[in-house]
């Protein structure tokens, strides 16, 4: 080797120990039995410990109580190994304080491939990680009242219910609502709003025991769960987080202002085949202790199961999907002027164990209740949407058979995208085997009740695909709610549906007839046809067509019968 060689490897040997020396990143270099022989000037900063301090052992003492096990074993396989490893990891420095190291090890190999050194670059991530950090708790936490959020109580109910079936345990989950929470907006404002919620959130924060937990649910709902708890011990719970905030009014300058909740309380058990099981009971619970006078608790077990209750109701629901009892009975509409059959309506009926049908003003609050809307609409629809295109297809029709198809859509099943999509796409294969893919206005008229709707801006979204696919909208029940024209001026109504008790009133009533009139009118200016409900005799149908009502359905035409 000559002499211009060995300088020029010398001085390279010198710049890579200067790079290292002033490095901001920690250099370790171990032995093959990982013991410390090398620190660079970085290491000091970041851990505390001096070169001295350190020679001869090995950076597992560097470890703590919160370094993750799972990332030790990683790093101790990897070494085992003798291959490289990249990890983020939590140590100790020297004064006992934790911080975060984005750890690279690389074995260094001999002339025989054998592992001689370990090499490990260090960079401080503390600060990103507590950024991180903040992010998620911003991301989990409920702005307004500190609670977890919706999305973090789902995370941790998910981690109770593989605990409890883990070690056959016991868990209740709560849903809590504050009673008349919407006239407290309406009367004070959203600001005292918000004050009642942060309140009722620290009243029942305040009263839970260790273990226990709460999270804000969405709107005035609060989630909580009962660790390790049962029905006994979840009732008493519940009972008395429910006292506690009746007991402790509201302080506001306007004077005390009461507040009280009702709760559902659902009990882990065999009968429920997951999470989401629970919280339809708790939900249906709530709506049992809402509809029985509020500031109550209703609690899962030998009073829910009775004949008649939501639970039971909603057992008979689920069972009817699951053996294919539910099926659609069709009822006809009717031209009022000319009495010819211009449309039908799909309306969901149960099958009874013996044989009779049960309507569906016996089932659907339940329904609703326990989120099964959704699947009986979907199956209602799939059938309507069938018997469209078969009675388009049919040969006395010859492809035109101009009725209109009525099918009833909850604000629950409009809200969920996927199950849009699967309608429109059952729709788009019907109408190309009908020859009817381009045509503008298409013969399903989609049914919404008036009283179940609220957030109008998000409604019309919902209903968008469905209206831009052709489908036409009716609002049904007009007249039962507090917004209806509302409604007409920002939805793309093409058919009221006139309220039953209306109808039913409307010989005798001479206001109700002038309501009526009034609505035909408003209708007609709108371009919108007007149907009439709940029709049962000659001189009602009369009276409604006088008034110039376009449509009717009625036992006085036809009842609905299974197709």
């Amino acid at each position: 080797m000559n002499v211009t060689q060995t300088e020029s490897e010398a001085q390279y040997r010198r710049l890579l120990s200067t790079a290292i020396e002033a490095s901001s990143q920690a250099i370790v270099i171990t032995n093959a039995k990982q013991e410390i022989v090398y620190v660079n000037p970085a290491f000091g900063v970041i851990t505390g410990y001096g070169e001295d301090e350190v020679l001869g052992k090995t950076p597992h003492f560097l470890q703590g109580p919160e370094t993750s096990q799972a990332t030790r074993v990683a790093i101790r396989e990897a070494l085992a190994a003798r291959k490289p490893i990249q990890v983020e990891i939590q140590n100790y420095h020297k004064s006992g304080r934790p911080y975060w190291i984005d750890l690279s090890i690389v074995p260094v190999r001999d002339d025989e491939a054998e592992v001689t050194h370990y090499v490990a670059l260090e960079a401080d991530i503390t600060e990103r990680k507590k950024a991180e950090h903040e992010i998620a708790r911003i991301a989990m936490e409920d702005h307004l009242t500190g609670l977890a959020n919706r999305r973090a109580a789902e995370d941790r109910l998910e981690l109770e219910w593989g605990r409890a079936r883990r070690d056959r345990g016991n868990f209740a989950i709560a849903i809590a609502d504050i009673d008349r929470f919407k006239l407290v907006n309406d009367q004070y404002g959203h600001h005292v709003g918000d004050q009642v919620l942060k309140h009722v959130a620290e009243v029942m924060a305040s009263n839970l025991r260790g273990g226990d937990w709460i999270a804000r649910w969405g709107g005035e709902e609060f989630m909580v769960c009962f660790h390790d708890m049962d029905r006994r011990g979840a009732l008493t719970a519940a009972e008395r987080l429910r006292k506690q905030v009746k007991a402790k009014p509201i302080m506001l300058a306007q004077g005390e202002l009461p507040a009280t909740v009702s709760m559902g309380v659902a009990l882990y058990g065999a009968e429920h085949a997951d999470i989401e099981s629970m919280l339809a009971q708790a939900d249906a619970l709530l709506y049992e202790a809402k509809h029985a006078g509020r500031d109550k608790v209703m609690c899962a077990g030998k009073d829910s199961s009775r004949k008649g209750s939501v639970i039971w109701e909603g057992s008979q629901v689920q069972s009817a999907l699951h053996e294919g009892r539910l099926l659609p009975a069709y009822q006809p509409i009717v031209n009022l002027r000319t009495g010819r059959i211009v449309a039908e309506e799909a309306l969901a009926r149960i099958r009874a164990k013996d044989d009779s049908l049960i309507p569906a003003i016996r089932f659907i609050q339940a329904a609703e209740a326990l989120h099964l809307i959704s699947d009986i609409d979907q199956s209602i629809s799939n059938d309507a949407l069938e018997r469209c295109a078969q009675s388009v297809r049919s040969p006395e029709t010859n492809g035109n058979d101009g009725l209109s198809h009525f099918i009833n859509l909850s604000p629950q099943f409009l809200a969920n995208p996927e199950a849009v999509e699967g309608l429109l796409q059952r729709a788009r294969i019907y109408c190309e085997g009908c020859g009817m893919q381009d045509v503008a206005v298409k013969p399903i008229v989609i049914e919404i009740t008036e009283r179940q709707l609220g957030d109008i801006l998000l409604l019309k979204k919902h209903l968008k695909p469905l209206t831009d696919f052709g489908f036409r909208l009716a609002l049904d029940d007009f007249g039962s709610g507090y917004s209806s024209f509302m409604y007409l001026a920002e939805l793309p109504v093409n058919f009221i549906k006139i309220e039953g008790w209306m109808v039913g009133r409307i010989t005798q009533d001479k206001r109700i007839r002038q309501l009526v009139e009034t609505l035909v009118n408003t209708a007609q200016k709108f371009d919108i046809l007007t149907v009439a409900e709940c029709v049962e005799d000659a001189q009602t149908a009369q009276v409604l067509c006088d008034l110039g009502v376009d449509w009717a359905q009625g036992y006085y035409f036809a009842k609905p019968a299974i197709a």
